[in-house]
């Protein structure tokens, strides 16, 4: 099956929002949250999820398995785009108003992609 060779794919999570912002992934597709120049992250998907899981997410430096959060993207999932909000603590030059900030990504789910002719 062609699942078997697809890479997984990491979205940094960064001060300035996810990278990348808007991935294709695929049915299958292993996908890995993972935390980049911030401390901690919440990733809230905001229209459905294409993970067997729903959310949110929370991930936190405080260990280095709280960095990381891994999930599978189901075989069932419908294609289209699935966008999620990252709420990220206030940092501190933004600690005077106190609130957390949101930035915006989606995961963008497609079909199986073709198998490479051999």
């Amino acid at each position: 099956m062609a699942n078997k060779t697809l890479k997984p794919l990491v979205i940094l999570i960064q001060p300035s929002g996810p990278l990348p912002a808007d991935p294709r992934v695929y049915l299958g597709q292993e996908v890995t949250f993972r935390l980049d120049g911030v401390t901690a992250a919440e990733v809230r998907f905001t229209d459905g999820s294409c993970f067997s899981q729903p959310g949110p997410f929370f991930l936190s430096n405080a260990s280095p398995l709280a960095a990381n959060s891994e999930h599978t993207v189901t075989l069932t999932a419908a294609p289209r785009n699935y966008p999620y909000d990252l709420v990220l603590p206030p940092t501190a030059a933004s600690r005077l108003g106190g609130n957390a900030e949101t930035k915006k990504g989606g995961l963008d789910v497609t079909t199986d992609p073709p198998e490479d002719p051999k």
